[in-house]
């Protein structure tokens, strides 16, 4: 056996998450058309085979990489919450806070050819959704007296977050700057009145 075919212990068990994070370098300096599984080892130092051996597919190291990405999308918004001592604001900033830190990445949560059926991925998206639905609950519940409906809740967390997502895909996408984008701030201001308008 040559050298290069010789397995080899790597990272203190942890491979999984080193080729996860081999596979997020790869997506932010050459979008997901510089992704592969050879590239991902490569940059791993791990043979061909072991990106396929603990993910299966291109297409189910994609979704870890977007799971990462909803998972740090997150942090991200709580942290501009906090910055801001404003829930809803905070929403909307982190959010495009986020697709302009990651752009690359951003478009592949929302694009074509991720496993979306993974339950991590699936799991990481919910859980940033809520951070959105909940912070409205609450900030409904403290301008009303009262929690605003389930259907109600529903239809104004989707206004937040298409939104938003509106939002940060003109930023990272657009090729003119003319006319002008309004600043995020002044934008989710008015949104946050209309979303918590009975």
């Amino acid at each position: 056996m040559s050298t290069s075919d010789t397995p080899r212990t790597y990272h203190h068990g942890n491979l999984p998450a080193v080729l996860r994070q081999a596979a997020w370098d790869i997506v932010a300096e050459a979008g997901v058309r510089g992704m592969s599984l050879r590239e991902c080892a490569r940059r791993a130092n791990v043979s061909h085979a072991a990106p396929a051996h603990h993910f299966g597919s291109l297409q189910n190291l994609l979704a870890e990489v977007v799971a990462d990405g909803y998972e740090r999308m997150a942090d991200t918004i709580l942290a501009a919450q906090q910055e801001l001592d404003d829930t809803l604001l905070g929403c909307g900033i982190g959010y495009v806070n986020f697709a302009q830190t990651y752009p690359e990445h951003f478009r592949l949560m929302y694009g074509a050819g991720v496993n979306r059926t993974l339950p991590r991925l699936l799991e990481s998206g919910e859980r940033t959704l809520q951070v959105l639905r909940q912070s409205i609950r609450h900030a409904w519940t403290a301008k009303h007296g009262s929690e605003p409906d389930p259907a109600v809740l529903e239809q104004r967390t989707f206004l937040a977050w298409s939104t938003a997502h509106g939002y940060a895909s003109l930023t990272i996408d657009r090729k003119t700057d003319k006319p002008p984008i309004p600043s995020a701030e002044s934008i989710f201001q008015l949104l946050t009145r209309s979303v918590l308008t009975p």
